[in-house]
């Protein structure tokens, strides 16, 4: 069954015998797909349905599992910025200038 998939598709991906589950994570053009292992992580980059699937290609996408949708990025949304206050940042940056001109205090 080739069906046109999405971000967080769960998908059965096949390399030379042996199959894995995977979630589609990007979606490079309109045949091929980048996803991920779920088990594993490992990611895929070019998987195509197996009557797109080039020559020398040895991912395909054997069957359409489920359209759950799991994760839209690769990007945690925990991770922050981390800031530094600028007086600080002016106190390093004037240190690391006298370093540089050979004023060094110990």
């Amino acid at each position: 069954m080739r069906k046109k998939l999405k971000m967080g598709n769960v998908v059965r991906v096949s390399f030379i015998g042996s199959s894995r589950i995977c979630e589609v994570i990007e979606v490079v053009d309109k045949t091929t797909y980048r996803v991920k292992e779920i088990r594993t992580g490992i990611i895929i980059p070019n998987a195509r349905w197996k009557a797109h699937m080039d020559k020398r290609a040895v991912w395909f996408i054997e069957d359409f599992i489920s359209d759950a949708n799991g994760s839209k990025s690769l990007i945690s949304i925990d991770t922050r910025k981390q800031t530094t206050d600028n007086s600080k940042l002016n106190v390093a940056i004037k240190k690391q200038l006298d370093f540089i001109k050979g004023n060094v205090k110990k």
